[in-house]
């Protein structure tokens, strides 16, 4: 017996190329990219480094900038699935938060001031921790159930949403929402570069000239909820958008890179197959996690070989479009994606131009035309953190 699905009730999304799915995906499907020049930290890599920024948000530069685009996110995901803060129906919802960036842009402000006033000081950046976001944002929307912080690197907001799965199928609250958010700071700019993994061109997913990753950040959230047998049954047009289920593995291969071979990467999306009860030739689409850097492309590629053999269903990356935005990714990712899909189309591999023999695989060179089905949402972090999740969206117009 398949398990319940869960019901995606509410989406909201703030990014580099605006707030609100539909009008992100009215921006992926013209082809714009969210490649700004770097204005919200001090740091002299802004002026050869792009990155995916949020503009145009009125926020306050000393208060938590997590704390805005999660609020202008929840908010809109809230709104659509019928709720408002401060009601018993969000009272007794549960909140839980990915992120890995939480208040640390603020520790980086404060440790400046320190060196300036004082000179040399011990270095802490991780005060106040990144869980203040979430007992913030429960206290500003009156969450009274269950409130956790998911950090697992660029999955931290995907892993979030498989531990909402099982606190709704188990009973412990009606409904939970999810918000993914990080932001840019100079301790996460410079590691990754450091590392010597940032492409001062913006990433190229999968391409054979890719260097490296595109820094973002962004806000997703969603409500999720349990969706009822026949609601669940329902795949006709105007019927729910149903988070089936998925799985999260961990590769320990190296610290920043997944196995060459793939295997890891396949573990993941065969266990959410079977945790969700589809057979991988079921799924008609996929959202790579697909970062622009030589290795880990490389392997996602094979590990898709590895699973759907010479049968790979349509995929894309969408880093190019909203940046890679860490812990954040899960939650946003899937809104935009699911915002392309809901509007007909898969989306372009933006970025990617030439086919690289060692990924074997090539992505979506252009918009794909979409009526229905099931997708898979991968991705695959730092340490081996992997996660998919399969979706399925309910019939409808296909559109060019």
């Amino acid at each position: 017996m398949n398990p319940v699905p869960v019901r995606i009730a509410g989406m909201g999304l703030v990014s580099a190329l605006g707030a609100g799915r539909g009008h992100v995906a009215a921006r992926m499907r013209a082809g714009d990219v969210g490649l700004h020049r770097l204005t919200s930290v001090d740091t002299p890599l802004a002026e050869r480094i792009p990155v995916s920024q949020v503009v145009g948000l009125d926020i306050d530069p000393s208060a938590p900038r997590n704390d805005a685009l999660a609020t202008h996110a929840v908010m809109q995901a809230l709104a659509e699935a019928g709720l408002a803060p401060n009601t018993p129906e969000v009272a007794a919802a549960a909140l839980l938060v990915g992120s890995i960036t939480g208040d640390s842009n603020l520790s980086e402000a404060r440790y400046r001031r320190k060196v300036e006033q004082s000179g040399a000081v011990p270095c802490v950046t991780i005060d106040p921790p990144a869980g203040r976001i979430a007992a913030r944002l429960a206290e500003a929307l009156g969450v009274r159930g269950p409130i956790l912080t998911s950090c697992s690197a660029c999955t931290s907001s995907a892993n979030a949403m498989l531990t909402a799965v099982h606190m709704l199928r188990v009973g412990r609250v009606p409904r939970v929402v999810v918000v993914g958010t990080d932001v840019l700071t100079a301790t996460l700019i410079h590691g990754f570069e450091s590392l010597m993994l940032l492409d001062a061109g913006g990433c190229r997913p999968f391409d054979r000239t890719r260097k490296g990753i595109q820094v973002g950040e962004a806000a997703g959230a969603v409500v999720l909820e349990l969706a009822d047998l026949d609601g669940a049954r329902d795949d006709a047009p105007g019927g729910s958008v149903l988070l089936l289920g998925g799985a999260s593995r961990c590769d320990p291969f190296h610290m920043t890179a997944s196995s060459p071979d793939g295997s890891g990467g396949e573990a993941v999306m065969r266990a959410a197959c079977a945790q969700s009860g589809v057979d991988p030739s079921d799924v008609v689409a996929i959202k790579a996690h697909g970062t622009g850097t030589p290795d880990n492309d490389a392997a996602e590629g094979h590990a898709m070989q590895r699973v759907f053999g010479e049968a790979v269903p349509p995929f894309a990356s969408l880093k190019r479009y909203l940046g890679h935005t860490m812990g954040a990714a899960g939650t946003v990712e899937l809104v935009a994606f699911l915002g392309c899909l809901q509007a007909g189309f898969v989306p372009a591999c933006a970025g990617f131009a030439e086919e690289d023999p060692e990924v074997g695989v090539a992505p979506l060179r252009q918009h794909a035309p979409f009526g229905g089905g099931t997708v898979m949402l991968n991705y695959f972090g730092f340490g081996g953190n992997s996660v998919s999740l399969l979706v399925r969206m309910p019939r409808g117009e296909v559109r060019p």
